[in-house]
């Protein structure tokens, strides 16, 4: 007997099932916010990666060495991965909070930065000077330079095989000059919310003398124009906003900042952030740290972990909204526009997508209380774009089981139990939105 329940999802460029979740088994905040977080976005629990990291506490210390991130944290998750049969599928990593935000190496890097890279050491001088240039960065380098069309990771993975890069993310940080465990936590609600509204807030670019913000002025008129185009209100002022603005995006420089001030609204998927030195660095108390930006409402942020000088390249530039508001999620948005993403923490929620298109997937057949032998299910799309979605897979229990639009499988070969169907399809395009439906399938033995 089959009993059958069937889910709705929202659409996504990045997929749930193509995201790893890595959770610090010491801590209790850090299970507790990946398991909501994987409900809220439908992670499946394959997906997710329990790790024992070193030390006597719940809570790591800010830095490690290499040889522990190997050893706690490298290895045991791609073994993971391996033994679980999902590498194929994984295009990114997301640390739970509770994880170490620093490697000592020199010049240091961020844990994000060496898992980038996938364990492999950088040039030294590269990485100090910001002059490693990273594959999925789309440009511009400079004012003339050529900037590329947005494209999700899929895309990425197709052009750059074996050279593609392990783009990541943290989903808070709750430790000392951090967020609290709520706010970790309402920022990901935040981030949910804001797939496919379409928000009509306003990015704001704010300048200065500072060098902090000079630095990559170059880059606003055109993302400006850019924005424009795509309907997206952005400005470029000398002022911060106040008067209670809506807020989608803001980019600054300043070493000392207030998110709060000016009563002004950050709406959910807004991503802010104030290039400077120690955003990043929380063992110092020393400049405002990026979560600052999070307990003021914004949905993601960034900053680096080391001094990096005011070196543009380490940073996300002005295209990061650009590439968001063409479809992409934050993740995406922010690794097409970090040219050295070696040195940097980017917070947040990594599928927050908020032009994101809209439509529906069914899961057709299945229908008989009693199936025997070969089933079929057939996957449809619904919507006013139906006719661009023209890639479709098929995941059983959360791995890839088929990539046509019908899936055959011999329901005699699956255990007793519940287990979930999931059909995938994918928009045409660089940036290949999905958009997924699921059916429940409780398989019990004729007796």
């Amino acid at each position: 007997m089959v009993l059958l329940v069937m889910f709705v999802r929202p659409v996504f460029a990045l997929g749930p099932h193509e995201v790893l979740v890595l959770v610090n088994d010491r801590s209790a905040d850090s299970a507790e916010i990946a398991g909501e977080y994987v409900k809220l976005r439908n992670i499946p629990e394959g997906n997710v990666v329990r790790l024992r990291l070193p030390g006597s506490n719940a809570v790591p210390p800010l830095e490690i060495t290499p040889d522990e991130f190997t050893k706690f944290i490298w290895e045991p998750a791609v073994r993971a991965v391996k033994e679980r049969g999902i590498g194929d599928q994984i295009l990114a990593w997301v640390y739970s909070v509770d994880f170490p935000t620093t490697i000592k190496f020199t010049p240091q890097l961020s844990i994000l930065g060496l898992t980038f890279l996938r364990n492999r050491y950088p040039d030294m001088e590269k990485t100090k000077m910001g002059n490693y240039v990273s594959p999925l960065f789309g440009g511009p380098d400079g004012p003339s330079g050529l900037a590329l069309s947005s494209q999700t990771f899929d895309m990425s993975r197709k052009w750059l095989g074996d050279e593609m890069p392990l783009p990541c993310m943290m989903l808070g940080y709750t430790g000392e000059r951090g967020t609290t465990k709520d706010v970790a936590l309402q920022t990901l609600i935040k981030g949910v919310v804001s797939d496919g509204t379409a928000p009509t807030g306003t990015v704001y670019f704010v300048t200065s003398y500072d060098v902090r913000s000079t630095c990559r002025a170059w880059q606003y008129p055109k993302a400006v124009n850019e924005l424009r185009t795509l309907n997206v209100a952005a400005v470029i002022t000398n002022s911060f906003p106040v008067g209670g603005q809506k807020i989608i995006g803001i980019m600054c420089g300043t070493a000392l900042v207030n998110p709060e001030e000016g009563g002004n609204v950050y709406l959910p998927g807004s991503m802010a952030e104030h290039l400077t030195s120690m955003a990043g660095i929380f063992g110092s108390d020393g400049q405002t740290k990026l979560t600052a930006w999070l307990k003021a409402g914004a949905t993601a942020s960034a900053g680096t972990i080391t001094e990096p000088f005011a070196v543009w390249t380490k940073f996300p530039c002005a295209r990061f909204y650009v590439h968001y508001a063409s479809g992409c999620t934050m993740i995406e948005s922010y690794y097409q526009s970090i040219r050295c993403p070696l040195q940097i923490l980017l917070i947040g929620d990594p599928l927050a997508q908020p032009w994101a298109s809209k439509a529906d997937v069914i899961i057709e057949g299945l229908e008989k209380e009693t199936i025997t032998g070969t089933c079929s299910a057939r996957a449809e799309v619904q919507g006013a774009l139906k006719a661009s979605y023209r890639k479709f897979e098929f995941l059983l229990d959360g791995k890839v089981a088929g990539n046509d639009k019908i899936f055959q499988f011999d329901s005699a070969k699956l255990a007793e139990g519940s287990h979930v169907l999931r059909a995938v399809a994918y928009k045409t395009g660089f940036v290949r939105s999905q958009v997924f439906g699921e059916k429940k399938i409780v398989v019990k033995r004729e007796k």
